[in-house]
């Protein structure tokens, strides 16, 4: 899950969901930096962003990384790299 800067009525983060695959690379250990892919599960919720945003991913309630938003396409460009893989 990944907090992109979406806010509850009570002002606390709404987390939005994404599927992730890292690119050149089988994987992401620990600690290491790679460029990843996220597939929103939601587009809509996340048009807000741009290049040079900076979003912070939750595995648990302790944030677990962070990522800088390189690129954006749109949803239909996604979906179709997404059904290739």
């Amino acid at each position: 899950m990944w907090d992109i800067g979406n806010r509850r009525d009570d002002g606390e983060s709404d987390l939005d969901i994404a599927r992730v695959w890292v690119e050149f690379a089988p994987g992401l250990p620990p600690g290491a930096r790679a460029p990843v892919r996220l597939l929103p599960l939601t587009p809509s919720r996340w048009r807000h962003l741009a290049a040079g945003d900076r979003i912070t991913l939750y595995e648990t309630a302790v944030a677990g990384g962070t990522a800088m938003i390189l690129e954006v396409q749109p949803p239909s460009a996604w979906a179709e790299l997404a059904l290739r893989r």
